[in-house]
């Protein structure tokens, strides 16, 4: 049976946060109607194209492709391609096997391009003709609130970021210091408007 994929499209607005002024923000948030909060440990392994024609490109459409692991479980791997256009973000999500994440850092393009999964296929086309490669690894722990009405808050701390190397073992990254452990990287994702409670609270503009 294929996996399903799961396709969102949504506004983002993306702004650095003293942790300590998200503290108090963290609580009106876990408090406000019908939120969902969810702490997690997040790995993810990014990946750019390498061709010459995406280097320095200058149209405002930005791709890229996310291995990301969850809560260290190694079983609990997805793939996500995200586009960008300004701040409106697109983003196709499907979970995949260890087996899949084997072949694509084993550069088995011929099984990826053969894949019944349409987005494994696109990676595996991608990885022959734009040399889609891993670029860089990040770690870090998300706070994600799910709010009513499609608003969905995200906020990364204990942000660590390296470039990728083959032999680095994921594991590893943790021992690595965070960017600045007192700030966090809060993401706002909404469809058409962001309501004014949550717009004064975080303290940008509603749309």
């Amino acid at each position: 049976m294929m996996k399903r994929e799961n396709t969102v499209c949504q506004n983002r607005i993306s702004k650095y946060i003293n942790c300590e002024d998200f503290s108090a923000i963290r609580d009106e948030l876990r408090t406000s109607s019908c939120s969902i909060c969810e702490i997690r440990n997040v790995k993810d392994v990014i990946f750019r194209s390498g061709t010459e024609k995406n280097k320095g490109r200058t149209n405002l459409l930005d791709e890229k492709y996310i291995l990301r692991w969850r809560n260290d479980n190694h079983n609990d791997i997805e793939l996500i391609k995200e586009c960008s256009n300004g701040g409106r973000v697109k983003s196709i999500t499907e979970k995949i096997s260890t087996e899949a994440v084997k072949r694509i850092f084993g550069r088995s393009t011929k099984w990826l391009c053969t894949s019944i999964s349409p987005l494994l296929r696109e990676f595996g086309i991608k990885m022959t003709t734009e040399r889609l490669r891993p670029e860089s690894v990040m770690s870090f722990e998300r706070e994600s609130f799910d709010i009513e009405n499609r608003l969905f808050i995200t906020a990364d701390s204990g942000i660590v970021l390296c470039d990728y190397k083959k032999e680095l073992a994921m594991e590893d990254i943790k021992k690595s210091d965070p960017i600045d452990k007192n700030i966090c990287l809060l993401q706002i994702n909404y469809d058409r408007i962001i309501p004014e409670n949550i717009s004064s609270l975080i303290g940008i503009k509603a749309h």
